[in-house]
């Protein structure tokens, strides 16, 4: 189903929309774009992904889990309830709509995390098409087609003088009946408001089959992992800032007579991350190097039969010491 809207009649239905949930849209906070609350006096434009990816609202980097008091006599203790209200992400960016997906079954599958589940369930997630490749991308080397997807509620293409929409899910489809403020429009003229993308590779850096099956048969090849994590500094920026990553720790915060249990963020990039009380398997940096690209280019695909990556390039265009993921893959499937 698709349909089509004027920018001027697309803000009064966010308005509207504003009335039963949170919008939030991209806006540039001192300097770096991120997700947050809109007055929607003006609809989002020429914006790149943000630098902190949209994973956060689903899965935060702190989150309390449950907390106790004590006293002489007695322990209370108190969970802590699952996130509700209904809330809306304006002009997600179809590698960050493809990575939510990705973290699905880590959250949904073998064990039903509640607040993840929760989050997907209260948030209508619509789509917005790129105009621009963005810096250190790769995204169509993974598949992802940056002006469409099938990973949102609803999906908007933006044209001269409106909104190209296309109708995914049964939640879109009754959101953008309300108001009668959309028109109906077709397939063909979907198809016509097909753009190029600016900065686009006239041909694709690797063949992501060739990656899938380096990434294992590189696996024993020492040397190799040595040299390409050489300069790596275990920093970890890339795993906090990627929509895929999902590794956490749990932490306990003991008070006098009080605490809290939560999770947080952990990186596979830290020393420290698989020490065990006599042992640490990974010690050594390339070991930790080679445990992550395998895990997102050959074990998590054998598993779930998907890459664990969107080519966003945040680990790309962040990293302090330019280490080139795309770079390493291209070595890889060579």
């Amino acid at each position: 189903m698709y349909l089509k809207i004027t920018p001027k009649k697309l803000i009064q239905w966010l308005d509207g929309l504003k009335a039963q949930a949170e919008v939030l849209t991209p806006a540039k906070v001192d300097g770096v774009w991120t997700y947050t609350l809109s007055d929607l006096q003006t609809l989002p434009q020429h914006y790149f992904n943000s630098r902190i990816s949209p994973k956060s609202l689903f899965f935060p980097s702190l989150q309390a889990l449950l907390g106790w008091r004590s006293s002489d006599s007695s322990l209370q203790l108190s969970s802590t309830p699952p996130p509700d209200g209904q809330r809306a992400i304006l002009g997600l960016r179809p590698c960050d709509a493809r990575a939510l997906r990705i973290l699905e079954p880590v959250f949904l599958k073998d064990y039903q995390d509640v607040f993840y589940s929760q989050n997907l369930l209260r948030t209508l997630l619509l789509g917005q098409a790129c105009q621009a490749q963005c810096e250190g991308s790769f995204c169509e080397e993974m598949g992802i087609d940056p002006q469409d997807s099938a990973d949102v509620d609803l999906f908007f293409r933006e044209i001269p003088g409106r909104y190209l929409v296309k109708v995914v899910t049964e939640k879109g489809k009754n959101l953008a009946g309300a108001g009668d403020l959309f028109e109906e429009s077709s397939e063909k003229e979907w198809n016509a408001g097909q753009r190029e993308i600016r900065g686009r590779r006239d041909k694709p850096l690797f063949d992501l089959e060739r990656v899938k099956a380096g990434a294992g048969e590189r696996f024993p090849d020492e040397d190799f992992w040595r040299r390409v994590s050489d300069k790596c500094i275990n920093c970890g920026v890339c795993t906090y800032l990627c929509p895929t990553c999902h590794c956490f720790d749990l932490c306990d915060l003991q008070m006098p007579g009080q605490g809290v249990r939560f999770r947080c963020f952990d990186s596979c990039a830290f020393p420290g991350f698989t020490k065990m009380a006599v042992h640490n398997p990974r010690e050594e940096k390339w070991r930790r190097y080679r445990q992550r690209v395998n895990h997102k280019f050959n074990f998590f695909y054998q598993n779930f039969q998907t890459v664990a990556c969107v080519g966003c390039g945040r680990c790309v265009i962040h990293c302090p010491v330019n280490l080139d993921l795309r770079e390493v893959l291209l070595a890889i499937a060579r």
